[in-house]
């Protein structure tokens, strides 16, 4: 559920670490939660399985059936990559089945850290391991390494990301995100007053959300673009 901490709008994230436009919208939602005052919920998910319960002839390798749409899907990405100025490289092997990272995150917004700094600084060691370095973020102990070097506490780390509850919380936030219709990710939910909140998906609809988030908290905010602010 969107949950508001006084009035402190917020936005769930629901995203994946082997998913390139999570990547690609994971510092531009944080960005958009600080110019409006609100906060971000990190909803892991595993996004194959969230694919295949909206869409089970969504083919298993994440690419395009389409040629044409496939071949335009890897120029966006690479323009996007450029444009928010990351690394961004199609892992070997393709895809990956992240759940180590996944439950990581878990653990990393557990373990906390001021303003969630914490699960800030996991999950950008755990995509640019991913994209940039190609390391295998479903191999448990890579997770564990990028957790230290987020300056998470490793006992705490290890002992929450093998915790089955913690495997059982992906497995919810997954079904969660189907149920409230979901498809894919990055997949945004902004509180807005009406059931259920407002859904938003993919990494270029963040100037939506940003908007959004600005009418929660009563904020007049003009983004380029925005005529009916």
């Amino acid at each position: 559920m969107v949950t508001n901490t006084g009035d402190k709008p917020a936005v769930e994230f629901y995203f994946d670490a082997s998913c390139p436009w999570s990547y690609l919208a994971l510092e531009r939602v944080r960005e958009a939660a600080i110019r409006t005052g609100a906060r971000v919920i990190y909803r892991p998910v595993l996004v194959d399985d969230v694919l295949h319960a909206a869409n089970p002839a969504f083919p298993a390798d994440r690419t395009d059936p389409v040629a044409v749409r496939a071949r335009y899907q890897a120029k966006d990405l690479a323009d996007w990559a450029r444009y928010c100025g990351l690394t961004l490289r199609r892992p070997k092997p393709w895809p990956i089945r992240p759940e180590w990272a996944q439950r990581g995150a878990v653990a990393a917004a557990e373990l906390g850290g001021p303003g969630g700094a914490g699960i800030a600084a996991y999950l950008a060691a755990v995509f640019a391991a991913l994209f940039a370095d190609n390391r295998d973020i479903s191999d448990l102990a890579v997770v564990e390494a990028l957790a230290a070097t987020a300056g998470l506490d490793g006992v705490r780390f290890a002992a929450l990301v093998r915790d089955e509850a913690t495997r059982l919380q992906v497995e919810a936030n997954g079904a969660e995100l189907v149920a409230r219709g979901g498809f894919g990710t990055p997949t945004f939910l902004v509180a807005s007053g009406q059931e259920g909140g407002d859904l938003y998906f993919g990494n270029d609809r963040l100037p939506l959300v940003e908007a959004a988030l600005a009418r929660l908290g009563g904020m007049r905010l003009v983004l380029p673009g925005a005529h009916g602010a």
